[in-house]
Parts: structure tokens; C-alpha cells; sequence
């Protein structure tokens, strides 16, 4: 569940324009300084323009803050971590919200697709503009594959999202466990009436094989990056301005209208970071439940993510821009 934007560098950053009431305003126009692929450039206060409040009181100035050079160093990885944190925050606190209070019944899945939506546009919110917004090893393994982001920073992507996700969901343990105990009576279990494994996690549905199982979860991955490409792409009618909304209402599509026989993981980190936490709870169960599916939405969702780019490109042959004199 997330997007795969095409970003610059590390080593690019913005220098700073005027607002027309004079004031100073930060991070408009690129100003790329070409270093070698291990250096970054890092920007001080001295070279912006500081608005008054900062220029009174540098203390509020965050590049006066402890760590600076290595929190813009690694703000890609920081910028993932915090964008996974957030779409498990609404994802799976939906999932808890509509297993505890259960008076709307009727409408509870139509609540959590829109929850994982519209929880997906906010994260890309904060962290597009940083990191692309990836938010998913397997839209960071895919962009990589076809050579649209570096191998440098798979593996650090990749681990900033599980971190953040496994994080998200001790942070919703903390908030939802006294309604935890009220439902089950402090007595925890995977599945059954008073089962709540499936707020961390995604489970087949019962009758679901792993054969078509791992189909849906191929096909629903390809389907999202297939689209996230196409309205990332400014040859067709991109959603340039709008790419949060626009990937949040697809993910929102992909679960109201083909998700629900899986659960639509989509995203091996959004299913991987919560279920390690969730042994904590359940035990080994969240692993073996299912005739150890758990590799389903692990392994699927890369297999679908780069099967999603190779027909966008194969069969999505839109006229050439032309070359600017």
C-alpha cells in the first residue's frame, strides 16, 4: 500500500523564495549539487534566508538541533520509517476500532478499506516529497529492479519500513489493550469469537487456498503499481498534485472491491512488522495458523510489484515528450 514517485538524490536540496507577504519560505526551487554517490550536501542555516521568529530565536531553528547533519543525512530512511509508522497507525487501528465496537457491524469492512486509504494518503503527505514514499519493500524492490532507484538503499528502505510498521503496531497495542482485555478476557487468541489476530495481520479467508490465495495477492500488487505508474506519469493525465489522494482512493479501491478474500496485503511490511509483534501476544500461531501462511503475503506482493511495471512499460506506450530547444 503505498506509492513509488520518482525522487531526487540525496544530495539534492532547495534553496528558498519569497512568499508575497515577504516572508521567507523554505524548500521550493531544486539547486542540485553534483557529488560523488557517498556524499551528500548538506544544507546549514547560513545558507537560507530565516524568517524573523528564527533569525530572533535560533533556538526554534531546527538545523540548530542535536544531530542535524546525521538526521538530514539519513532522512530518506527516517522519512520511510515514520510514513510506514503512520499507514499501520490508521491501517490497523481501523482494523481494532471496528473488532471492539462492533455497532455497526454492517459497514465495519467498508470502514476498514477506507481506514487503509485514507491512513495511506496521510503517510505519503508526510513523507513523499522526502523519501518518494515508498512505504513497501516491494515497491522499493521493483522501482530498483527496473533501475528507477538505487540498490544503495534497498536494504535501508526496506528496514526503515518493517521497523516502522512493527513499531506502529506496539504503539496501537499500548492504545487499544485494556479494550483488548474487555473482549477477550485478558485471554488472548489468533482466531475464533474472540479472536483478534486479525487486526495485526492478513489470514486467508476460510476456504481460501494458498494457490489462488498467492493469486490475488499477485494480481491486487500488480494492479496497484500498474495504476501507480500510470497516474504518476506525466505523458498521461498524472495526478501530479494530488498523487497522496489519488494512491490512497486506489488502495481504497483494491480492498472494497478485490481485497477481501486475503486481506489484501499488498505490502510485505505493512503484514511482516505487525506479525512479529504479534507473537508476543499469540505465540508461534501467527506463523503456523494457516499451514504457515504467512509466506503469502511476505513473497507475493514482490512477485506482483514487478510483474504491475513490466506491463505498465511492455503495453503503456504513450507519445514521447518532446525534446525542449
Amino acid at each position: 500500500m503505498s506509492s513509488a514517485e520518482p525522487h531526487g538524490r540525496a544530495d539534492q536540496y532547495y534553496a528558498t523564495s519569497e512568499r508575497p507577504d515577504g516572508n521567507a519560505r523554505y524548500h521550493e526551487h531544486p539547486k542540485v549539487v553534483m557529488l560523488p554517490e557517498h556524499e551528500i550536501a548538506i544544507p546549514q542555516a547560513a545558507d537560507y534566508e530565516l524568517p524573523e521568529v528564527l533569525a530572533l530565536h535560533p533556538m526554534y531553528d531546527p538545523t540548530n538541533w542535536p544531530l542535524y547533519n546525521l538526521r538530514y543525512r539519513f532522512r530518506d530512511y527516517f522519512a520511510e520509517f515514520w510514513g510506514t509508522f503512520i499507514l499501520i497507525f490508521f491501517g490497523d487501528g481501523v482494523v481494532a476500532t471496528v473488532t471492539f465496537n462492533t455497532t455497526n457491524a454492517a459497514s465495519s469492512y467498508l470502514a476498514i478499506t477506507f481506514g487503509w486509504g485514507i491512513g495511506l494518503a496521510m503517510a505519503l503527505y508526510c513523507c513523499m516529497g522526502i523519501s518518494g514514499g515508498h512505504l513497501n519493500p516491494a515497491v522499493t524492490f521493483s522501482n530498483a529492479l527496473f533501475g528507477k532507484f538505487s540498490w544503495r538503499k534497498v536494504p535501508g528502505y526496506m528496514f526503515a519500513q518493517f521497523l516502522g510498521a512493527f513499531a506502529a503496531a506496539a504503539t496501537l497495542y499500548g492504545i487499544f489493550k485494556d479494550q483488548f482485555d474487555v473482549f477477550d478476557g485478558g485471554n488472548r487468541q489468533l482466531m475464533g469469537p474472540q479472536g483478534t489476530g486479525g487486526i495485526w495481520c492478513t489470514y486467508a479467508k476460510p476456504g481460501n487456498g494458498k494457490f489462488f490465495s498467492a493469486f490475488s495477492e499477485i494480481v491486487n500488487t500488480a494492479i496497484l503499481l500498474f495504476i501507480i505508474f500510470s497516474i504518476g506519469d506525466d505523458r498521461l493525465t498524472p495526478a501530479k498534485h494530488h498523487l497522496p489522494i489519488a494512491i490512497g482512493l486506489l488502495v481504497f479501491a483494491i480492498g472494497t472491491c478485490t481485497g477481501w478474500v486475503t486481506g489484501y496485503a499488498i505490502n510485505p511490511a505493512r503484514d511482516f512488522g505487525p506479525r512479529v509483534f504479534s507473537t508476543i501476544l499469540y505465540g508461534s500461531d501467527p506463523f503456523t495458523f494457516g499451514g504457515h501462511y504467512f509466506w503469502v503475503p511476505l513473497t507475493m506482493p514482490f512477485v506482483g510489484a514487478c510483474l504491475g511495471i513490466f506491463v505498465y512499460q511492455f503495453f503503456i506506450l504513450p507519445e514521447p515528450k518532446p525534446k525542449k530547444d
